[in-house]
């Protein structure tokens, strides 16, 4: 695809150290049935073997970018974003690989209802080895979901239901009108941008297993433990602020109670992970 055209999907990779994933994870969307892409890498100046792994790779689509300076986590996730020029676009943490039908299924449903802003899947949670560890489906249909139903979803569940990154497809003239990747927070960076994509339309939630979400024992989601249930609290507060007719008190109590439960609940799940890879 030459350079000047402007691919249907960009998928960008905000990389940084994982030369023992990013080969599975570039692969995975190499071998997408959807092939009208292109495939940003940008390198926030990882000192393994990442970036080798990557230019070793001869397809086209792959552009690899390396960051000026270190940029960081948050910095590097909105530089993904700025990079983008496909008419859709997802964001895939480097270690999160996609089964070979995401692309193809996450576009056909955009295409069809224009008044969809995000669609997302269902996913796997697989450990560093790449054993499932267990899945994740939402408690509801397949199909359009109104913006302010969903809103109030994400609080009342006490966590993100949208689902990370790899799951999430999201058109780029949206992208374009509102902020980037906000700083305040880094376990709730994703939500909180769905959030404000969910603001400006429907989502469509796919049934089907698409993607695959890692989870390390030093990984950032663990690290954070112990602040997590706070920092949703701190978020859903927010936007009950920003959408007063659409999210009550209530609302924000009972995701709150869920969100402390869910991080006692996250606590016996890390414990089982540490002493498995042990």
């Amino acid at each position: 695809m030459p350079a000047t055209a402007q691919p249907k999907v960009s998928i960008a990779i905000p990389l940084y150290n994982c030369e023992s994933h990013i080969r599975e994870t570039l692969e995975s969307v190499l071998a997408q049935t959807f092939r009208d892409f292109e495939l940003l890498v940008i390198d926030d100046h990882s000192t393994d073997h990442s970036a080798e792994i990557v230019q070793s790779l001869e397809d086209s689509r792959i552009r690899y970018i390396l960051n000026p300076k270190r940029l960081g986590f948050f910095g590097n996730w909105n530089r993904c974003l700025e990079e983008m020029r496909g008419t859709y676009c997802k964001l895939l943490p480097h270690d999160d690989p996609l089964e070979p039908t995401c692309l193809e299924k996450q576009v056909n449903v955009l295409d069809e209802n224009p008044e969809v802003e995000l669609v997302h899947c269902a996913r796997r949670i697989i450990d560093p080895k790449g054993n499932v560890l267990t899945l994740r489906k939402q408690h509801e249909s397949e199909g359009i979901k109104e913006s302010n139903a969903s809103l109030r979803r994400i609080v009342r569940s006490g966590t993100n239901p949208i689902g990370e990154p790899a799951s999430v497809m999201f058109r780029q003239e949206t992208k374009d009108r509102i902020q980037g990747f906000s700083d305040a927070d880094m376990y709730s960076i994703d939500v909180e941008y769905w959030s404000r994509l969910l603001a400006e339309g429907k989502r469509y939630y796919i049934d089907q297993i698409l993607c695959s979400f890692r989870v390390w024992p030093n990984s950032a989601s663990v690290r954070l433990f112990g602040s997590q249930s706070r920092s949703m609290r701190t978020f859903f507060k927010k936007l009950q602020s920003s959408y007063p007719d659409v999210i009550r008190p209530f609302d924000v109590w009972t995701g709150s109670m869920k969100s402390l439960f869910l991080e006692i609940a996250r606590g016996g799940f890390y414990l089982f992970m540490k002493l498995k890879n042990r």
